[in-house]
């Protein structure tokens, strides 16, 4: 993906862009104590870009740190509300964390954003079913 489709020129200083990209490229080879530092360093240069915190949100979900996958969402969401890229990571968090009732929320917020894709409704079911499930074990 070229960073210029992702963020404002204008607003992210070239730094940070520089360190975006190469926690990019670390994150495809599966390197990711390397890329959660990039993208750690890219946020201390440009600290109120949502894809930087989007990705490094990725990153969290892949090392199963869902609290931090959760925190970088949040932060992502509140730059950029209208990013169901966002919701889909948060969701997925809440939903590894056994938060079902959140998870289904974030999944709804996204699926609201983006009804083309098909992953909202996948998680969407498994959140309903989990619920259920805990229901019927009451």
């Amino acid at each position: 993906r070229n960073l210029t489709s992702l963020l404002p020129m204008s607003n992210v200083p070239a730094e940070a862009q520089a360190l975006f990209n190469e926690a990019n490229e670390v994150f495809v080879d599966e390197d990711y104590d390397t890329a959660l530092e990039l993208y750690s360093k890219a946020i201390e240069v440009a600290p109120s870009c949502a894809d930087v915190y989007l990705s490094r949100a990725a990153v969290h979900l892949k090392m199963e740190n869902y609290t931090g996958a959760i925190a970088d969402a949040n932060k992502a969401i509140g730059f950029d509300p209208s990013n169901s890229k966002a919701y889909l990571r948060k969701g997925v968090a809440a939903f590894h964390m056994e938060e079902y009732v959140t998870a289904k929320a974030a999944f709804e917020k996204g699926q609201e954003l983006d009804a083309a894709n098909n992953q909202f409704k996948t998680w969407i079911r498994k959140c309903n079913a989990e619920i259920e499930e805990e229901r019927s074990r009451r």
